[in-house]
């Protein structure tokens, strides 16, 4: 719908006008007025489409109701034409000078006025379209603004919160030293005002040592672009107590590229402090006793050697008869047992003060070169009579010639004959324990101790090859021995250079392989 207002003095001109205006259809309103004073004030609270003006008429003239009407805000761009006659170019100029939009000479053609006054309402409904279209996006783009103004508090009031809730002391400085931002956690440790901190220098806040040090730190950080990590730093706290805090500083950048603030982050690590102090005074405890253990076990194991050497001397004595036969054949029985329970816990002894020496770190190798077929002979021997007795097959395999080994012989003497020990202890009648040697694929040599015993789970063997470490099993009787055997034979060859690997199946058996490495080999080779 369009409003067109009409005003001239004659009633004839002002009819023929309004009857021409409302001729462009039934969307077309008209309002005609007799004066322009009165049309004016009818602009106060109205605003037309288009307006159709005498320039001629009394108490205010075409240009003076143009420059009035330009003055309203919602006629400023009101489309005006001036209806004038050919002679009257003056006033014609005036009213296009006062802000008119067009004119028509008086009398109006019909068809011209037509034209004219529907080019300009459509000139008018575009300006309205477009002006709505402004408002819209002026409208959108308000509301934009207010919504990412209210996201960016609502951000950094999040973001506050959150930095608030952190359990460290969080301030951003610049070069000069000056606070930008400090969280609450720091404020209520040297109880200050955040608000208050903003603009002062860290050194008013937390003192002179505090505020040359970080302000040294964050300048370094700035020039360098860099950050600083693992500053330690030792602070008391408003009750007097020492706190010990973990501090990193990071560079911030401005938007340009260009560092100008630090912020700095420092967690308090006075408990953890604390727990490695505990842990490291409980370490030297451990280690002393430890070390207290290591030479009560030296100690005892000395002193227990020497009765016992004597037990020993005069049970072998008894048993030959050295000095006549004994007479009743009973004691000689009684002086075999005391000999086997004697060299027994001598055996006990002797890997007591072989496992204290390790872990002195005391033990030496006396190192020679081994002939393994000789070795194993040897071993075989000193544990022939037991294997009889037990009904148990022991065997060696050595497979072809074999260089010799460098080692401690009477230490891995030691090896096997505590492996083969442990493979006749735990193997039924009729079963076999085996000694056997190869070279390895890496030039080194490996020896295995393999039985067809009772075995064990997998999950047997860590206790097996702990300290003192005894496998329990309800299917199994009990059977002798102090847990020295295995952890003693693994220390001995890690002396050497060498690896321990134990595998073992119950019902199948255990298999026990050392493999020396390649330095400890010669190439002479030893008769098969």
């Amino acid at each position: 719908m369009s409003l067109i207002v009409v005003i001239d003095d004659r009633v004839t001109n002002r009819n023929i006008l309004a009857k021409l205006a409302s001729s462009l259809g039934n969307d077309v309103t008209v309002r005609a007025f007799d004066d322009a004073a009165s049309a004016l004030d009818w602009t106060t609270e109205n605003t037309p489409d288009l307006i159709i003006t005498d320039f001629k008429m009394p108490r205010l003239d075409g240009a003076e109701f143009i420059r009035a009407i330009r003055q309203r805000p919602q006629c400023f761009d009101v489309p005006v034409i001036v209806v004038t006659v050919y002679e009257d170019r003056e006033f014609r100029y005036k009213a296009l000078e006062a802000g008119a939009s067009d004119f028509l000479i008086s009398p109006v053609d019909h068809h011209e006025f037509r034209v004219r006054v529907q080019n300009l309402l459509t000139m008018r409904r575009q300006q309205e379209i477009i002006r709505r279209r402004a408002l819209t996006l002026e409208e959108v783009l308000n509301l934009t603004n207010r919504l990412r103004t209210e996201e960016q508090r609502q951000s950094k009031e999040v973001l506050g919160l959150v930095i608030d809730a952190v359990p460290a002391m969080i301030c951003v400085s610049d070069a000069q030293g000056q606070i930008a931002f400090v969280n609450s956690y720091q404020c209520e440790f040297f109880g200050i005002d955040a608000e208050a901190a903003v603009g002062k220098r860290v050194a008013e806040l937390f003192g002179e040592d505090y505020g040359r040090r970080h302000q040294e730190f964050s300048v370094q950080v700035i020039d360098s672009g860099q950050a600083k990590t693992g500053l330690e730093e030792h602070l008391v706290d408003r009750e007097g107590r020492e706190r010990v805090f973990l501090t990193t500083k990071a560079p911030l950048n401005d938007g340009r590229g260009r560092v100008a603030t630090v912020v700095s982050v420092s967690l308090d690590i006075t408990d953890r402090k604390l727990g490695e102090r505990d842990l490291r005074d409980a370490k030297e405890r451990a280690d002393a006793a430890n070390d207290t253990k290591t030479e009560f076990l030296a100690n005892t194991s000395h002193e227990l050697r020497t009765p016992l050497n004597a037990i020993i001397g005069f049970a072998e004595m008894m048993k030959i008869e050295l000095l006549g036969p004994i007479g009743n054949p009973r004691y000689l029985e009684y002086s075999n047992d005391i000999l086997a329970s004697a060299q027994h816990l001598l055996q006990i002894i002797d890997d007591m003060l072989d496992v204290s020496q390790i872990e002195a770190g005391k033990l030496e190798l006396i190192e020679g070169r081994v002939e393994l077929k000789k070795l194993f002979h040897d071993v075989t021997r000193l544990m022939a009579a037991r294997a009889e007795e037990a009904q148990i097959e022991l065997k060696t395999a050595i497979s072809g010639k074999l260089p010799l080994l460098e080692a401690d012989e009477r230490k891995v003497k030691q090896i096997l004959l505590n492996l083969v020990t442990n493979g006749l202890r735990f193997t039924p009648p009729g079963g076999s324990v085996t000694i056997g040697a190869a070279l390895a694929e890496t030039g080194g040599i490996r020896i295995t101790v393999t039985d067809t015993g009772i075995g064990m789970a997998e999950q047997d063997i860590p206790i097996a090859i702990a300290r003192f470490g005894r496998v329990h099993r309800a299917d199994t009787h009990s059977h002798s021995g102090t847990g020295l055997g295995l952890p003693l034979a693994i220390e001995l060859t890690k002396l050497h250079g060498g690896t321990f690997d134990i595998s073992s199946a119950i019902g199948v058996g255990t298999s026990v392989t050392l493999l020396f490495p390649p330095s400890r080999t010669h190439r002479q080779a030893t008769r098969a």
